[in-house]
């Protein structure tokens, strides 16, 4: 995972219980689960990734953890999905 994410992640521990247990979700995604991503993959994931950045900023500075974890979930959601789609393509299934 880029530092510059780790480092965001790490800032949202204990934030918010909700928040902290999405962002754990999150990070293990992340370090273990994008192995047979390629480039253009990765710049899709990225790109998803700043959005949920800036927007977890904004809601953080705000205080709204209800819904920063709202957008983290539908983050991790569509994640999930995706990273599954790419695995069935990679295996060909």
């Amino acid at each position: 995972m880029p530092e510059k994410y780790d480092d965001d992640l790490e800032k949202w521990k204990g934030k918010d219980g909700r928040v902290e247990n999405l962002t754990v979700k999150l990070q293990h995604l992340m370090e273990n689960c994008l192995h047979n991503m390629g480039i253009k993959e990765m710049e899709e994931i990225s790109a998803n990734m700043r959005m949920l950045l800036e927007q977890g900023l904004f809601w953080i500075e705000r205080e709204d953890f209800d819904r920063f974890a709202y957008d983290l979930e539908v983050f991790l959601n569509w994640l999930l999905k995706f990273i599954a789609d790419k695995e069935r393509e990679f295996w060909g299934e």
